[in-house]
């Protein structure tokens, strides 16, 4: 886990780290969604690379793909299993 440090600038802006954007793929324009999750807010790319895994292990780049009901039911179950395995 990697916890960055970020400024809320005037407009309610903030800046996603550099190997953050970087890892994830994100490009100006692109949405990302906000979760509020008890004292957490998380920000979430609403686009995944084609190969997510890879993609985060900065294997591979590939090309930006919507992520639809299904594919976000699998994910969110994921991280489930990944936090009750911490």
């Amino acid at each position: 886990m990697y916890i960055y440090k970020v400024k809320v600038l005037s407009g309610y802006r903030v800046t996603i780290p550099k190997d953050v954007r970087e890892k994830w793929g994100l490009k100006i324009g692109d949405e990302v969604e906000v979760i509020v999750e008890g004292s957490r807010l998380i920000l979430r790319p609403t686009k995944l690379p084609s190969d997510p895994v890879l993609a985060m292990l900065g294997l591979a780049r590939g090309e930006e793909v919507e992520l639809r009901g299904v594919e976000k039911a699998i994910v969110e179950e994921l991280k489930e299993k990944l936090k009750r395995s911490e």
